[in-house]
């Protein structure tokens, strides 16, 4: 059982909203420090495994330890299966309209010189042999099991990072804002980007806010989270496609 607070109704939702703002704000701020560096170049991404381990505990474990102690219950932010066949539907056609954007950007310079994504990981021994492919052909012959490794493990990233947003923030805060929290997340989910090519961290708002109201529509970031994991692995595969070597 969970602190309750002792209260009920419009004044618990305030008092449950607010924690997760608080929380939620601290959260983004350590891990802007902690996944960048001071200086915004360096941080945990130079190590796969400490990158994944502390992403995780903070973007899922930590919200979690939070909601239980608010006497809350998971389902209430997010963690739960959505059922329904319209989210299904609205879900395949973002992929599909995301397929039409991630084609050309493939083919891009500075987006093949950022991906694959585990390009920005370095002294980990399973991607050595991935920091010099070029090609799907030459990665395919020499370094599909990392590929492979790299895409199950960062999933487990990314699902953290969906509850964070797409969960914990938005259906915490939507309590209180309602719809407001769409744009609160949506935000700080861009922020967190600004490693990443700059088309790629500006598309990075309206991405989260599309996300956000599919999470609400789905009562659920699952949606969110297998559509963003399908993207991150397309467009591996059409940079490496696209790639000459």
């Amino acid at each position: 059982m969970g602190f309750r607070f002792g209260v009920s109704g419009v004044r618990r939702d305030r008092l449950v909203a607010l924690v997760t703002a608080f929380s939620g704000a601290a959260l983004v701020a350590w891990l802007w420090a902690y996944n960048m560096g001071a200086d915004g170049t360096g941080g945990a991404w130079d190590y796969y495994d400490t990158f994944i381990v502390g992403n995780i505990l903070a973007l899922f474990f930590l919200p979690i330890v939070v909601i239980i102690a608010m006497g809350e219950e998971p389902s209430d932010f997010g963690l739960a299966f959505a059922d329904s066949r319209s989210v299904r539907l609205t879900a395949a056609l973002l992929y599909i309209g995301l397929l039409v954007l991630l084609v050309p950007m493939s083919r891009v310079e500075r987006f093949q010189d950022y991906y694959p994504l585990f390009k920005q990981f370095n002294h980990y021994p399973i991607f050595d042999r991935y920091m010099h492919v070029h090609s799907f052909g030459e990665f395919a012959e020499h370094s599909i099991k990392a590929l492979i490794y790299g895409w199950v493990s960062y999933g487990l990233y990314m699902f953290g990072w969906e509850f964070f947003f797409r969960g914990y923030l938005l259906f915490g805060m939507a309590r209180t804002i309602g719809w407001s929290a769409v744009l609160v997340q949506s935000i700080a989910f861009g922020l967190l980007h600004w490693r990443k090519p700059m088309p790629e961290f500006l598309a990075s708002f309206p991405a989260g806010i599309i996300l956000g109201f599919l999470a609400l529509k789905a009562k659920s970031f699952l949606p969110g989270f297998v559509l963003h994991w399908a993207a991150v692995i397309t467009f591996d595969i059409l940079v490496l496609l696209a790639s000459k070597g």
